[in-house]
């Protein structure tokens, strides 16, 4: 488990390395070239290495203390997620005015083809960080909806090369008329921007500890513990998001007759029951309570199953 959530963080952080090189190179490319393509791409980039930086927050947080979200206290990711979410909708919003502004007043010039050729290093670069992500994340099986493999920036930058494409084109056969695609391409990756922002705050005003799973995976995961000797009920199993992975809350109840130590190893082979059997739960904080008869307990568990239990 502990080797998951290693290369888990590892493969977030090389991923995140790279798209700040890639918003920084693309960055200062677009200000030089005069690119407003480039520089919205650079903006899309930033963005996107926003949120992989507060899901490295998450990852690295679930495997130091698999326990800090059940704090009532503001969680870092959540604090880092508010403050970029608001930075990328001034970006995206202060992108899209001044692209309509230049093709509203008209542009007098292609940017250089320089803009063209770091698009097109940056589309190869980004494709390479999103394969590598995605087999680190397959490794250790994160399911492919939790994965965070968001092709949003790739689509960007496809967009800033046709229009920063065909601006060149324009420079270089005398068609002036074309040197508008560009600044029209920053519109329209301004609304990848905006867009990104937007889910990045609604997820952060929407989230919450606990993570909903379905029934069938609740009862899967209920049958599992019950399985686990020495677990003679089942009160309660919730399940909180950590970056890319499932951490699970759950309170058995044992043989109130058995020591501490053996309630202890209850717990720890529940623990170790979960992790190995499903690869996307990272880590299982187990409550041990006693079992009272006089309680209403929900369990799977047949009569004589239970009576050998608490013998």
């Amino acid at each position: 488990m502990e080797q998951r959530s290693v290369t888990a963080e590892h493969g977030s952080l090389v991923s995140l390395w790279g798209l700040l090189g890639l918003f920084i190179v693309k960055g200062t490319v677009g200000w030089i070239t005069g690119s407003k393509a480039l520089l919205a791409d650079a903006c899309q980039s930033a963005a996107d290495c926003a949120c992989t930086f507060t899901s490295y927050l998450g990852i690295r947080k679930a495997r130091i203390d698999p326990n800090a979200s059940s704090s009532s206290r503001p969680q870092p990711e959540s604090v880092a997620a508010i403050v970029l979410s608001a930075v990328l909708l001034v970006a995206g919003i202060e992108i899209g005015i001044s692209s309509v502004r230049s093709v509203a007043n008209g542009v007098d010039e292609a940017p250089g083809v320089g803009a063209v050729i770091v698009i097109a290093v940056g589309i190869g670069v980004r494709e390479g960080l999103v394969r590598y992500k995605r087999s680190r994340d397959n490794r250790c099986g994160i399911r492919g909806d939790r994965a965070g493999d968001n092709r949003s920036d790739i689509f960007a930058s496809l967009t800033a090369l046709v229009g920063t494409s065909g601006a060149v084109v324009g420079g270089l056969y005398n068609m002036p008329f074309l040197y508008v695609l560009d600044p029209a391409a920053g519109l329209v990756i301004s609304v990848f921007i905006l867009r990104m922002g937007y889910r990045m705050t609604t997820g952060v005003l929407r989230a919450s500890d606990r993570y909903v799973i379905d029934d069938a995976d609740a009862q899967t995961l209920l049958e599992a513990v019950q399985r686990v000797d020495g677990v003679v009920a089942v009160d309660e199993v919730k399940a909180r998001e950590q970056g890319h992975y499932i951490v699970l809350d759950v309170i058995i109840r044992v043989n109130p007759r058995i020591s501490v130590f053996e309630g202890q190893d209850v717990a720890q082979r529940v623990r170790r029951q979960l992790t190995k059997r499903f690869i996307h739960i990272m880590d299982v904080s187990v409550k041990v309570q006693p079992y009272d008869p006089g309680f209403p307990y929900k369990s799977n568990h047949h009569e004589d199953e239970l009576a050998s239990l608490l013998q």
